[in-house]
């Protein structure tokens, strides 16, 4: 029913990463070349922060154990831990990424920390405050990121090595770095820029899609969602040109796969969540 819905969103967005991948084919260099400017603070802010949206579910799943009803104190021990650990790590990570592009001096632990402490009580009033039918919704959806997130560890880390891609960036710095096709494979080489493990992981942001099937408000929203979803990893795939760490083909077939991927796990999920509804 899910993938009825969207499927001519997902041919029209399948269409236009494989003709990108076929204008990366021959324009690849040119195009990486065009558009790299590494202090860009629009590509600076996209790479810190958008490999986030494949993760993001873990401190919602968090919280979600730590409201279980008849949750053993196991459960809740474990789900707090995920919850403030996710929050910090992230603070953290995107701290990072800002530091090593020089907008900012250094990364401070306990700062990130605090955050991340103040983020997951924020998170853990919010959900706090639902009802016990849509906390059991929102770990169905919990559970089909983690599915999502597992195949996104699995395949494209797979598929780098396979292709062991040179970085833009690496080989205009020197080195024995040099281009390749992304259509050539270079097995177990030093390179990992085929396919785009940030633009992959941007599209973690495509879980909002299921929102329209199980909550009332999200409904009419297919289209927005649809739209935004997209918008989101095609920015992030712009961002990583413009960064000069990945070239237009590696994106494109990360859009390509996570979609793919999408599409085969969604019947996994339908079937979860009509549980659930019976249940209620």
């Amino acid at each position: 029913m899910i993938n009825r819905k969207y499927k001519w969103g997902y041919l029209l967005v399948i269409l236009i990463c494989i003709a990108a991948m076929a204008a990366g084919a021959k324009y690849d260099w040119v195009i990486t070349d065009t558009v790299y400017n590494p202090k860009s603070f629009f590509g600076v802010v996209f790479e810190a922060a958008s490999w986030i949206p494949v993760y993001a579910f873990l401190p919602v799943w968090g919280t979600t154990m730590m409201l279980k009803r008849k949750g053993s104190m196991g459960s809740f021990a474990f789900g707090s831990i995920l919850l403030i650990a996710s929050c910090s790590a992230f603070t953290y990570m995107i701290c990072d990424h800002l530091v090593a592009r020089e907008f900012m001096r250094r990364v401070n632990p306990y700062i990130c920390g605090i955050i991340g402490g103040f983020a997951s009580a924020a998170i853990f009033l919010l959900m706090r405050m639902l009802k016990r039918p849509v906390i059991r919704r929102i770990q169905a959806v919990c559970g089909f990121a983690l599915m999502y997130m597992m195949s996104y560890l699995v395949v494209i880390f797979s598929l780098k090595l396979v292709f062991g891609r040179d970085r833009y960036e690496d080989i205009i710095t020197g080195g024995e770095y040099v281009f390749a096709e992304w259509f050539r494979p270079v097995f177990f080489s030093s390179g990992s820029s085929f396919p785009s493990g940030h633009t992959a992981a941007a599209m973690g942001i495509v879980i909002l899609l299921l929102l329209p099937f199980l909550f009332e408000f999200a409904k009419n929203l297919k289209l927005p969602l649809f739209v935004f979803c997209y918008g989101y990893a095609f920015l992030t795939a712009y961002s990583r040109m413009i960064m000069g760490r990945h070239f237009l083909s590696d994106t494109a077939a990360a859009i390509l796969i996570m979609t793919i991927v999408f599409i085969v796990l969604t019947p996994r999920f339908e079937k979860t969540y009509r549980r659930i509804l019976l249940k209620e």
